[in-house]
Parts: C-alpha cells; structure tokens; sequence
C-alpha cells in the first residue's frame, strides 16, 4: 500500500507538476543550459508569445551555452548567460536570486524539464520572493529515465527541504 501510495504521489509530483500560467514577466530563465532542446523551445515560445523580451539561460553544464541559436528566433529578444557554481539547481537558485536583485526583477518565469518542475519550484521559492512561474517543457525520457528522475528529484526535493539552497525568504 505504501509503494502504491509514493507511486501515485511521485506521478503526480513529476510527471503532471502544478505549473501556473505565465503572465508578462521581467525575464524568462532557462535552466540547465541549451541542453535540452524542449526547454529551450519552450523559452522562446513563452518569449514569443510577449511575456518577456529578455531570456536569461543557466549555462549550469559549462560550455554548451549558445545564445546565438536563439537569435534565429523573429522576436528581438535580450539573450544573456550566467554560470552557477555549483552548477545545480541550488546553485542555479542562489545566482537567479542575486540576478533578480541586481537587477531589480519583481517576476520571473523558469522555464525547465518538466519532471523538474516541483523541485526547481522548491528550491527557487528559497531564493527569489517575487512572482515565479515555473513551467515545464516535455522531455522524452524512456521507463529507465523516468526511473532515474523519480528517484533523484525524490532525493533532491528532500535535500532542499533539509538544506535550503538560500535562507528561507521573508517579505518585508
């Protein structure tokens, strides 16, 4: 009973995340780098559709980053880089946080694989305060890759629970 339970909970968890609707927003940020093409579609669809002008894109890999393959895009879009270090989604989460208050971003769109979506929520809450949109763009995975992802967004999202990648954020 307790395997079909974590079972169900897990599906739900990662293969159909909470994903709220995008509105306009200050930027659209890309996690993982140019990676996976999904997620980088999806980018430039959201970016495409006038919620932002400006796409942000975690080089989190080192050295895959091409911002130039978004510019083949008809929307004049702002393309820039950053490198995480660590390159995690904790590390990601800590320079997004630090991005958005130097750049005084109110709202943000993350845009990921969407088995990552629930834990890159987690852990973004815990450096960002405003507005977050988290979607997922669909990431073909065979059974052993959907496998794999079960058990390791299960380890991470506990991780971030117990070890929070920014000190829990208050308004105020």
């Amino acid at each position: 009973m307790v395997f079909i339970v974590a079972m169900i909970t897990m599906t739900m968890t990662y293969v159909f995340p909470r994903e709220e609707e995008p509105a306009h927003v200050d930027a659209i940020i890309v996690l993982g780098g140019l990676s996976s093409a999904p997620v980088v579609a999806e980018a430039q669809r959201l970016a495409a559709a006038g919620l932002s002008g400006r796409i942000v894109i975690s080089d989190a890999f080192g050295g895959n980053t091409r911002p130039a393959t978004l510019c083949r895009t008809e929307v004049e879009l702002d393309i820039s880089c950053f490198t995480p270090h660590p390159g995690t989604t904790a590390g990601e989460a800590v320079a997004i946080g630090a991005l958005a208050a130097d750049e005084d971003w109110h709202s943000l769109i993350i845009v990921t694989a969407d088995y990552h979506v629930s834990r890159a929520r987690v852990i973004l809450e815990q450096c960002f305060t405003g507005d977050l949109s988290v979607v997922g763009a669909a990431v073909p995975l065979d059974v052993g890759g959907w496998f794999h992802q079960y058990l390791y967004q299960s380890a991470g999202l506990i991780k971030a629970m117990f070890e929070p990648a920014c000190q829990p954020m208050t308004s105020g």
